[in-house]
């Protein structure tokens, strides 16, 4: 079964929201009528739509971890103590399904697989540290 990659975020994201209490409203009339903008965001939109582009940034950082910049996505994210326990076990995570691939293909492990791991080890190591 192939899983949907959005979910595991998409998961992590929502429920980091619920957690800090920006839990959605529903829509009103004259919301519909006018486009979200980020001038017209209020203080908490704002918050949720920039946690919400770390989010993705750091997605795209472990799908693909040799573009330039992923390192950093992981870190900006990882390293703010509010979402370090987040970042922190979805790495791990990744990884241990990473490690499984690598362990039950032995030689035949895509090389993407293996800096995948590599990166993660890395970027777990980062968030660490600091």
């Amino acid at each position: 079964m192939k899983r949907n990659k959005l979910i595991v975020p998409m998961i992590a994201l929502s429920g980091l929201l619920a957690f800090a209490g920006m839990t959605a409203s529903p829509a009103k009339d004259s919301d519909k009528e006018k486009p979200a903008t980020p001038a017209t965001l209020t203080g908490e939109a704002r918050k949720a739509l920039e946690l919400g582009r770390k989010v993705l940034a750091v997605r795209q950082a472990i799908a693909n971890p040799q573009t330039p910049g992923a390192m950093e996505a992981v870190t900006a994210l990882g390293l703010d103590s509010r979402h370090y326990v987040m970042v922190r076990g979805w790495l791990t995570q990744q990884l241990a399904g990473d490690q499984s691939i690598l362990d039950a293909s032995k030689e035949n492990t895509p090389k993407a697989v293996k800096d995948r791991i590599a990166f993660l080890h890395k970027a777990i190591r980062a968030i660490d540290l600091e």
